[in-house]
């Protein structure tokens, strides 16, 4: 299982939980998860089980309604919890070069750290960036002096780098959302 499919099923646990898997495959489907992060409906089950061998999620209850199957609800355990943060840190904080499914967690789950954190690490991102696109324009170099490799090897680390710039405006507009209030985070209370 990929660490987003973990991360990705660990946080919507810890976001509904008690919760069972058909409701999680329904939920995770209107996130549209099989398109940014290749989780498939069916996997959503088996991520599930591999969790709870690994002791990250337990069993709540199973429930029984009518002549439907048999429901196991699913709870995020302590080690769960600390996975999760751990994984959802390392898709807010690194940058992936060609890999855009991490980032597109973060929407998803910002809320569970703190305005503060969330910031900050927006604010490394687009530093981030600056630094791998300097880096991709020195790879560009390379590939042009170099007599084994294809030049079309360019367009790549060109894609890339626009990509990442269009992140990087992402990651700068939302900084700037967030610093004028929007959302609610972990560390502030919601208006009952």
């Amino acid at each position: 299982m990929s660490s987003t499919t973990r991360l990705v099923v660990l946080g919507a646990v810890h976001q509904f939980q008690p919760v069972h898997g058909y409701f999680l495959r329904r939920e995770l489907m209107t996130w549209h998860v099989d398109e940014w992060a290749n989780i498939q409906p069916g996997s959503i089950y088996n991520a599930l089980r591999s969790l709870e061998k690994d002791g990250y999620v337990a069993e709540d209850t199973t429930e029984v309604e009518g002549k439907r199957p048999a429901r196991t609800t699913f709870t995020i355990t302590p080690e769960g919890e600390v996975e999760f943060l751990r994984l959802f840190r390392s898709a807010l904080w690194e940058v992936e070069v060609f890999d855009t499914k991490p980032v597109m967690s973060i929407p998803s789950f910002m809320h569970v750290l703190s305005r503060r954190e969330v910031v900050e690490a927006l604010e490394h991102r687009i530093s981030k960036i600056d630094a791998i696109v300097l880096s991709n324009a020195y790879n560009i170099e390379d590939t042009a002096k170099s007599s084994t490799t294809p030049d079309y090897v360019r367009e790549i680390f060109e894609l890339s780098s626009i990509r990442l710039r269009a992140e990087q405006q992402w990651a700068r507009d939302l900084r700037e959302r967030l610093l004028a209030g929007e959302y609610v985070f972990a560390d502030e209370k919601t208006a009952s």
